[in-house]
This record gives structure tokens, C-alpha cells and sequence, in this order.
């Protein structure tokens, strides 16, 4: 059972309050009668629902129970998660932290979906992530949970991989000229369709690579003893 998978049982809540909660802005929009494609709706959607998911996990979901030290909470060492994951927990990618690497991902890949200015330049939105991950770790270590540098880090990294695969698809759909378009009403149908794989692997890709590392015996990246 990874931390990912253990997490999914809250998607039904996270689903229906995103749901809420962008439901009066569309029909604002539709009440305005302003163009607003499906695709554009459904990217909306999808990261209203992601941050409900992270504030969830980030501050009220917890895998354990176990009460911390306010000296055991804070974590300012670099590197120092990544060496006892080496030593104990069975290697980088069998511990907690291949699920802050896949926590950030879909944000690296929704964000340049939903805002036009985030499609050039990666560093806007890697710069967002960092941004977004270093605040969390702040207010966490004020209402009792951990804060730690390296969380910050594989954050940093999950949005930058998330943001790779926006750019590989994005490319790869260009080619067929279908993907320039596709968050405007002047997107054709193969351009919707490229739009919703596009999105679908971004939140689909870091849930495989962590249900598969689970399935190996000795994980993705095995540490040789």
C-alpha cells in the first residue's frame, strides 16, 4: 500500500466540493454568455481539484498518528531525508519521498494548461511550485506536523516532471497541429481530445509510476545491499 493509493479514498469528497465550488463560476459565465470551451471548464476543474487534494494531504491527512517534538518537527538539513531513506527505508523510491515527488507533479503539468502566460518559459511555473511547496512546509511546522527542506526539494522536482510532461505532449500534439488551439473556441475536436489525453496523463502518470514501484519487490530504483 503506497502513501499515493492510501490517499485516494478522499478523491470522492475532493471531486464533488471542487465541484461546488466551481459550479457558480460557470454559470456566471454562462449567464454572461462569454466563450468558455468545455476544455477550458475541465482544466479549471481539474486543478480546483487538485488544490483541494493538497490542502487535504498537506494538513489533515496523515499516515500515522505518532506525536512529534517540536524539535523532531523541523528538518532545515538537506539531504538528510534522502540518507536515511538510503539506510532504512528501503531506498529513495520505496519511501515517503516518491510520494512528494508525485504530489506535485499534476501541478506542474495543470498549471501552463490553465494559465496562457505559464505555456512559455518553464521556470514560471517551477518557480510556482518551489514557491507553493516552501509556504506548506511553513505552516506545517506551526500546527504540528514536520516541516522539512527535502519535501520542498522532491516538490520542486515532481513540478518540474510534471511540467516536462506538458511539454512533451504539447509538442507532440503541435506536430499534428492540434494542440495550439485547444483552451480557445477555436479548438477543433481532435484538439479536445488532445487536450484530454494531455491532462489525463499528467494525473494518471504519477499514480502509475507509484502503484508500480509499490508492485516490484524491491521497488524502482532497488539499493543493492
Amino acid at each position: 500500500m503506497t502513501y499515493l493509493f492510501t490517499a485516494l479514498s478522499f478523491l470522492p469528497f475532493t471531486a464533488i466540493a471542487a465541484a461546488l465550488l466551481y459550479l457558480p463560476f460557470a454559470i456566471l459565465l454562462h449567464v454572461k454568455r462569454k466563450p468558455y470551451p468545455f476544455i477550458r471548464h475541465l482544466a479549471d476543474y481539474l486543478l480546483i481539484g487538485y488544490f483541494f487534494a493538497l490542502i487535504y494531504v498537506t494538513f489533515f491527512w496523515a499516515p500515522t498518528n505518532i506525536p512529534l517534538a517540536r524539535s523532531e518537527r523541523l528538518h532545515l538539513l538537506p539531504g538528510d531525508s534522502f540518507l536515511y531513506a538510503l539506510q532504512y527505508d528501503g531506498g529513495l523510491w520505496s519511501s515517503q519521498i516518491m510520494w512528494n515527488v508525485c504530489l506535485f507533479m499534476p501541478l506542474g503539468g495543470l498549471l501552463p494548461c490553465v494559465f496562457s502566460p505559464l505555456r512559455k518559459g518553464a521556470w514560471k511555473t517551477i518557480l510556482i511550485c518551489f514557491a507553493l511547496s516552501l509556504g506548506i512546509e511553513f505552516l506545517q511546522f506551526f500546527i504540528g506536523r514536520v516541516a522539512d527542506a527535502d519535501d520542498v526539494i522532491c516538490n520542486t522536482l515532481g513540478g518540474i516532471f510534471g511540467r516536462a510532461l506538458y511539454t512533451v505532449a504539447a509538442w507532440v500534439f503541435k506536430k499534428v497541429h492540434a494542440f495550439e488551439p485547444i483552451f480557445t473556441d477555436r479548438a477543433k475536436a481532435f484538439g479536445h481530445v488532445a487536450a484530454i489525453v494531455v491532462m489525463m496523463l499528467i494525473l494518471l502518470v504519477p499514480s502509475a509510476v507509484d502503484l508500480l514501484n509499490a508492485a516490484l519487490p524491491y521497488g524502482l530504483f532497488p539499493i543493492v545491499q
